[in-house]
């Protein structure tokens, strides 16, 4: 008998006695008085064992067949061995047409030795509230990881997802968290939303100077093309900090991983087509939040060159012979330039995304050509004179006679 039965005795009691009304009783357990007309009838016939509920230790009306839990079981084992019951109660459902509760299927692939019960430990850290609107803060990050399992070599993910709504704005396969990857997906994800009020990312090299900057006045390449977007860039102490990101690479590295293995997907190019057409959309519809506020806060990228600013810009200096040393080739300067120039001043040289160079200086766009090597300058060889003996001349005191003494 449970505590709610049990103290249900001592009011059908004092009904039994009419110490009670059925109304009064009817207000204290939350039940209507045809209902306590009902079990009062009852209780005067069977007493206190009327209480308790007729269905206890019975099957339930609407539980599964063995059969039914001999297919499942065998479904999971033969095609989800290592998915999640919530995950393989999507796909029973998705690929086979079979509805379980993920619960009752947990409980299962608990007995089945397919799944071990976890407990969360208690966190330590207080949740930081979500930004009110989207396009606020938008968290980013990479993730190298076996994406493709043993099928092809580790890759990164870089993914962009917004704070206020936990929704992903992009995601795409790449071979690592470089500054041109970086570049080439944040021009993308300007171009689909806008530029949003802010970016937040992690501490690492591609991200942050980090050595010999007390003042955070130096930028990567990466910073700087943000702060000429006008886009702040906030940067994370902690793993923690940026919480929204790092839990949905958990749940990428779980489900993401399994959708391509089910897709037969091996290969970054169709990853990323596959994120695109289907997976983003769908991730967003199951997990994506409603924002505090209705208002978008992504603002036009109309009037910023995207192509000039994300590049590598670099100072270089000219050398006497108008060439520029850049990294593996030399760059040869021409005659015709719309600028007045001088050997030993500073240039910029841009390589932008495609791999194309071009020299600026002030505003203005140099003219060169690249060279294989660097021009050699012959020196001019200097005729050798014969040497003519020096002889004093007539008037020169060596030639004066010697007076005897």
């Amino acid at each position: 008998m449970s505590r709610r039965e049990m103290g249900q005795i001592n009011i059908f009691e004092k009904l039994k006695d009419k110490q009670m009304k059925q109304k009064e009783a009817a207000k204290i357990l939350n039940l209507s008085t045809r209902q306590i007309k009902r079990k009062l009838k009852v209780y005067r016939i069977s007493g206190e064992i009327s209480l308790v509920n007729k269905s206890r230790g019975k099957p339930g009306n609407h539980r599964h067949t063995d059969e039914f839990w001999t297919k499942v079981i065998t479904l999971v084992k033969d095609k989800y061995p290592d998915f999640g019951p919530t995950f393989a109660s999507e796909k029973l459902l998705e690929n086979h047409n079979i509805i379980v509760n993920h619960e009752s299927l947990r409980l299962k692939m608990i007995d089945e030795i397919l799944w071990k019960a976890k407990r969360r430990k208690a966190s330590p850290r207080q949740m930081r509230e979500r930004k009110e609107c989207f396009g606020e803060l938008v968290q980013l990050d990479g993730s190298d990881h076996a994406w493709f399992e043993d099928r092809a070599p580790k890759c990164c993910l870089i993914a962009f997802i917004d704070d206020a709504t936990s929704q992903i704005v992009y995601l795409e396969f790449t071979s690592g968290e470089t500054t041109e990857n970086l570049m080439r997906t944040t021009r993308e994800y300007l171009e689909t939303y806008g530029k949003p009020v802010a970016l937040y990312s992690d501490r690492g090299g591609v991200y942050k100077v980090n050595l010999n900057n007390p003042n955070d006045d130096k930028l990567t390449q990466y910073g700087r093309s943000l702060e000429e977007l006008d886009i702040s860039h906030i940067h994370a102490r902690s793993p923690q900090a940026k919480g929204r990101v790092e839990r949905l690479f958990g749940t990428l590295q779980d489900r993401l991983v399994k959708e391509l293995r089910l897709k037969g997907i091996s290969s970054i190019e169709e990853a990323n087509k596959y994120l695109k057409e289907e997976y983003i959309a769908m991730h967003n519809a199951k997990f994506a939040e409603v924002p505090k506020s209705k208002t978008d806060l992504h603002q036009s990228i109309d009037g910023y060159e995207l192509n000039n600013i994300f590049c590598l810009k670099e100072d270089r200096k000219i050398n006497n012979d108008f060439t520029i040393a850049y990294k593996t080739k030399w760059l040869q300067l021409t005659k015709t330039q719309p600028t007045i120039i001088y050997p030993k001043e500073t240039v910029q040289v841009w390589q932008h995304l495609d791999g194309t160079i071009t020299i600026h200086q002030n505003k203005s766009t140099l003219n060169f050509k690249e060279v294989c090597q660097r021009p050699i300058i012959e020196k001019r060889k200097e005729e050798i004179k014969p040497r003519i003996p020096w002889a004093p001349s007539a008037t020169h005191p060596w030639r004066e006679p010697v007076l005897a003494h």
